[in-house]
């Protein structure tokens, strides 16, 4: 069964797409897509009241795309679709006027490299070859990955399993997955919504010298990439928000103070050119934001 399909998904079910051809025809015009993750989706709820404020950090693309293995964690958290529409249906609502939201499916994935590539079987082998480049550090995978064979569409529901693992992480493997795929379709920037740092940050880390990624991607380096591969944590969220804006001193603080930020987090950021991973308290944050002296990388 689709995720969509789940009577739990219900009453957001009329804001969420899998109309492959829509897609297709919105990422040939757009090029940049947003991928969120559970936590942005449910960071996003809990600030429903600065959801306009921000949606002004993503002006670079209408494109909000969710993975199923992300829905199929939310419905977990909140099993009933009474419960899940009392949380998440105006976060979906408000957010349907403003975006394209769509989901994600291996199988979204497989027909929208079909239109850019002729040959099936080459489509699946570039989905095995990215997935052995995208999780070569997780023995367990990359081991059941390499005695996997694809051969036609029937067989994605196996790579799906093995990427999924025991469950942890998975929403930002296929999130990391989704987008690199994506990416060598020639789609991007793809801008990776999470504060996931062992889901996420680690993963990318591992990309920094992995040059039979990039030539899968058709990227010459690092420098390349990570021009097509942006990481959005909350705190970045934040920054390009404010940035965006034009919000007094007093409004700036307001914001960051009822953001809900994690004050405790480790912030990967550059201070008037150089660089620190510290927790930073709300009032410094704002401050930095406001006087421009802060870059934040994740």
């Amino acid at each position: 069964m689709k995720v969509l399909d789940s009577p739990v998904l219900e009453s957001v079910r009329p804001f969420i797409s899998d109309n492959t051809v829509q897609l297709y025809q919105s990422l040939n015009e757009h090029q940049a897509f947003y991928m969120l993750d559970n936590m942005t989706l449910t960071k996003f709820r809990k600030q429903i009241s600065n959801l306009p404020l921000l949606l002004q950090a993503f002006h670079q693309s209408p494109i909000f795309l969710i993975p199923d293995a992300v829905l199929e964690e939310s419905c977990r958290n909140i099993p009933t679709k009474e419960r899940y529409n009392d949380y998440y249906f105006e976060l979906f609502k408000q957010l349907s006027e403003k975006k394209q939201l769509y989901i994600l499916s291996m199988q979204t994935i497989y027909h929208l490299l079909e239109k850019g590539m002729t040959k099936k079987q080459r489509i699946l082998d570039v989905m095995k070859q990215l997935a052995l480049q995208a999780f070569r550090v997780n023995r367990d995978i990359i081991h059941n990955l390499e005695r996997c064979e694809l051969s036609s569409i029937s067989d994605l529901p196996k790579l799906r399993q093995i990427i999924l693992h025991n469950g942890n992480n998975a929403g930002e493997r296929f999130i990391c997955f989704f987008s690199l795929l994506l990416v060598h379709q020639y789609y991007g920037p793809a801008y990776i919504c999470s504060d996931d740092g062992k889901g996420v940050y680690t993963m990318y880390n591992t990309f920094v010298n992995n040059e039979s990624l990039f030539g899968i991607l058709g990227i010459d380096d690092f420098l390349g990439f990570k021009q097509q591969y942006i990481l959005l944590s909350y705190d970045r969220i934040l920054q390009l928000s404010i940035q965006n804006t034009k919000l007094s001193s007093e409004e700036i603080y307001a914001f960051v103070h009822s953001s809900g930020r994690n004050e405790s987090r480790k912030v990967i950021y550059s201070l008037d050119g150089q660089s620190f991973h510290t927790e930073i308290k709300n009032a410094n944050l704002a401050k930095w934001i406001e006087e421009g002296k802060i870059e934040i990388s994740f």
